[in-house]
C-alpha cells in the first residue's frame, strides 16, 4: 500500500484520538467528581511507568525489524516470535514489579491500580508493531476506531453517577485488551508459532532498550516541564501551561502521524540497501512536513485569540499568550520527528536519537531553573522551544552524516514566503468586527486559500501534489 494511503489511515486514527475527548470528557466531568478523576489519573500515571518499562523500546524496535524482513517469511516469522518471547519476559519483570508496589501503595488505591494493571498485561497482547512493520494500517485504523467507539458508548452508558469514577479507567483498560485480542485475528497463517531463541531474545532485549532510553529521556522531560513549574510557580500555572501543550500536541500530531508509516517504508528501504529511495522519500517528507507546519503555526497563531474564551472559558486567558509562544515546536517537533524517528531508528543510529533527546533535557531543565521563576509558565514555553529546537538542531548535524540534506532545503523558502504574505492577509481580516466563531472560522477559510493560492504561484511541489491527490478524489466520488 502506498505511504499516502497508510498515512490517510494513521490520520483517521489520530483525528479520532482528538475527536473523541471532546466528546467524553465534558461528559465525565460534569458526572464525576474532581476527586475521582484525579483519583484515576494519579494512580494511571503510575502505572504507565511500569507500562513503559515492559514494553522497553519495542514501540519502535518491533515496527523496524518486522519491516526489515517482511520479504523473508521463515525471517519474519522468527522476528516476529522472538519479540513476543522478550515480551513475556519484559512484563512478567514489570508485573512482578507492580505486585510488590503495590503492596506497599495507600490501600485507598489499590483496587485502581489492580484494575489499571491490566495495561501492562496488554503489552504482552498488543501486535500492533507487527502491522505496523508490515504496513497495514487499514487493520491498525480500523482496530483503534472499534476501540474508540465501543469505549465511548460504555462510558455514557455504565457511568452515571459520582461513584462510578473506577469504572472509567476499567472501560478504557477492557476496550483497549479487547481491540489486541481482535488483532491476533488477522495474523498471517504463515506466522505459526517458533521455539524460542536465547540468542535471539537476548539481541531483541539490547535492540529494543537502546530505543528504550531516548523514549524514556523525552518522558522525563515532558514530565520534568510540569513538575518544576509546580515547584517554582503555582498549580494555576502547572493548568495554564499543560493546556497550551496540549493543544499544541493535538495539532502537532495531524503532521506526525506520518512518522510510523515513513518509519516502516524505510526500514524496509534501508534493509534493501535503496539508500536512493530513502533520500527522494525524505525529501519529499521533509518538504511536506515545512508546508504543513508553517501553515498550521499560522492558523494557530492567529485563531487562539478568539478560541481560548471559547473552549477554554474565562480562568485560561493566559493560555492564547502561551500558545502563541509555543507555536515553533510545531514545525521543531516535525523535522525531529522526521530525521530522529523516521531516519536514525531505521538506519540503527540509535546513539544519535538519544545523544539529540538528552542535548534537549539538559537544556530544558536549565532553562525552566533560569526561567520559570521569573516568568512561570511562559518559561515553561521559552524553554520547551529552545529544548526542541536544540534537538532539531542535534539531529540536522548529525543526520548529515546520513543523508543529503542539501536537497532538502531546495524549497523552504517557498513556504516561508506563502506563510508571510498569508500572515499579513490575516492581519488584515482581524481588524473585521465580526463575532468571535465566525472569525475563527473565516481565518481557517482565507488563510488555507491564500496560502495554496500563493504555494501555486510558487509552484511549490508539494503544494501542486496535494492539489492534484484532491482533484483525483473529488473525480472518483
Amino acid at each position: 500500500m502506498s505511504i499516502a494511503k497508510n498515512y490517510v489511515y494513521n490520520l483517521i486514527l489520530t483525528i479520532s484520538n482528538i475527536i473523541i475527548p471532546f466528546i467524553t470528557i465534558p461528559y465525565i466531568t460534569r458526572v464525576l467528581n474532581p476527586e475521582g478523576i484525579g483519583a484515576v489519573a494519579f494512580t494511571g500515571s503510575i502505572v504507565e511507568c511500569f507500562v513503559m518499562f515492559s514494553a522497553l523500546g519495542i514501540t519502535l524496535y518491533g515496527p523496524r525489524e518486522i519491516a526489515s524482513v517482511r520479504d523473508n517469511p521463515e525471517k519474519l516469522r522468527d522476528t516476529f516470535w522472538n519479540i513476543q518471547y522478550t515480551k513475556i519476559l519484559t512484563v512478567l519483570a514489570s508485573y512482578l514489579a507492580f505486585i510488590i508496589f503495590t503492596l506497599f501503595s495507600q490501600e485507598k488505591y489499590r483496587a485502581l491500580y489492580i484494575m489499571q494493571s491490566l495495561t501492562i498485561i496488554n503489552t504482552l497482547l498488543d501486535i500492533t508493531f507487527l502491522f505496523s512493520g508490515l504496513e497495514e494500517f487499514s487493520k491498525i485504523t480500523t482496530r483503534g476506531l472499534l476501540v474508540r467507539i465501543v469505549s465511548t458508548i460504555l462510558i455514557f452508558i455504565v457511568i452515571q453517577k459520582p461513584e462510578d469514577y473506577y469504572l472509567y479507567p476499567l472501560i478504557n483498560v477492557l476496550s483497549n485488551v479487547f481491540g489486541s485480542i481482535i488483532m491476533w485475528f488477522y495474523l498471517p497463517k504463515n506466522l505459526s508459532i517458533t521455539k524460542p531463541s536465547f540468542e535471539k531474545i537476548k539481541q531483541t532485549l539490547i535492540g529494543s532498550f537502546k530505543l528504550f532510553v531516548p523514549l524514556a529521556a523525552i518522558e522525563v522531560y515532558v514530565v520534568l516541564d510540569k513538575t518544576m513549574v509546580g515547584i517554582l510557580s503555582t498549580e494555576a500555572e502547572v493548568s495554564y501551561y499543560t493546556m497550551s501543550q496540549r493543544l499544541v500536541k493535538m495539532i502537532l500530531s495531524l503532521i506526525t502521524s506520518l512518522g510510523p508509516v515513513m518509519m516502516s517504508r524505510v526500514s524496509n528501504l534501508v534493509s534493501n540497501n535503496q539508500h536512493e529511495q530513502v533520500q527522494k522519500y525524505t525529501r519529499i517528507i521533509f518538504d511536506f512536513v515545512t508546508y504543513a507546519s508553517i501553515l498550521a503555526i499560522i492558523l494557530t497563531i492567529f485563531t487562539m485569540n478568539d478560541f481560548v474564551p471559547i473552549f477554554f472559558g474565562s480562568k485560561f486567558l493566559k493560555v492564547k499568550d502561551l500558545i502563541v509562544y509555543i507555536t515553533p515546536i510545531i514545525l521543531f517537533i516535525s523535522w525531529s520527528n522526521l530525521f530522529g524517528i523516521q531516519i536514525m531508528v531505521p538506519m540503527k543510529k540509535e546513539n544519535y536519537l538519544t545523544i539529540s533527546v538528552i542535548a534537549g533535557a539538559i537544556t530544558n531543565f536549565t532553562m525552566n531553573l533560569i526561567l520559570i521563576p521569573k516568568y512561570q509558565s511562559l518559561g515553561a514555553v521559552i524553554g520547551t522551544v529552545i529544548a526542541e529546537f536544540t534537538v532539531t538542531l542535534v539531529q540536522i548535524i548529525l543526520v548529515r552524516k546520513l543523508i543529503n540534506l542539501k536537497p532538502l532545503f531546495n524549497e523552504i523558502w517557498k513556504h516561508m514566503l506563502s506563510g508571510l504574505v498569508t500572515s499579513l492577509v490575516l492581519i488584515l481580516i482581524t481588524k473585521i468586527n465580526i463575532s468571535p466563531i465566525t472569525n475563527i472560522f473565516l481565518i481557517i477559510l482565507a488563510g488555507g486559500i491564500v496560502y495554496i493560492l500563493v504555494e501555486s504561484i510558487l509552484k511549490s511541489s508539494t503544494n501542486s501534489f496535494l492539489l492534484k491527490k484532491i482533484m483525483s478524489a473529488l473525480k472518483i466520488g
